[in-house]
């Protein structure tokens, strides 16, 4: 069996983190700017990936509540958490594609895509029971990675009006 206030944790931080960024682009957004695409993305990757950490951090939960099979419980977790972060490589890339221009910001993107479908992979694979055992570890890693996205765009979310302000008044 697993331990499950790690999980716990895990729901409670990405669904706090999801309501922190909805309050704080409620009050960047009425400002009056027109928000840019990667603000909307960013926006949307905390509110989308924060609520969905938070209930893929309790699928597995709710699954051994019906059935004390763990095969059964890591695979149908595994799969479903693979399934959704496909969803989300392909609408960061459809949102994203042709909107950064910046060099280091395109290959940031690009690592971030990269280590997405890894982690895909590592699921399909841990569902599946091939080269890892299947289990809490790679579900886990690819919770907390989506943690880290949450987090990253939050903090990228707060932070650039204070920067985009700084560069006005340096100028």
């Amino acid at each position: 069996m697993i331990d499950i206030s790690i999980l716990e944790t895990v729901a409670e931080i990405s669904v706090a983190l999801a309501g922190f960024a909805g309050i704080v682009a409620t009050f960047q957004f009425r400002e009056g700017d027109a928000p840019s695409a990667g603000k909307i993305v960013s926006l949307t990757i905390i509110v989308n990936m924060g609520l969905s950490a938070g209930m893929f951090a309790f699928l597995p939960l709710l699954l051994f509540s019906m059935t004390s099979n763990e095969a059964f419980v890591w695979f149908v977790s595994s799969y479903s958490l693979a399934m959704y972060m496909c969803y989300m490589m392909f609408f960061v890339q459809k949102n994203m594609h042709g909107k950064v221009r910046r060099h280091r910001v395109r290959v940031l993107f690009s690592t971030y895509q990269v280590i997405s479908g890894l982690l895909i992979v590592l699921l399909l694979l841990n569902g599946a029971n091939i080269g890892v055992e299947r289990g809490l570890g790679p579900y886990l890693l690819t919770l907390l990675y989506g943690l880290y996205m949450v987090g990253t765009n939050f903090i990228r979310l707060l932070l650039s009006p204070l920067w985009k302000r700084y560069r006005e008044t340096a100028k």
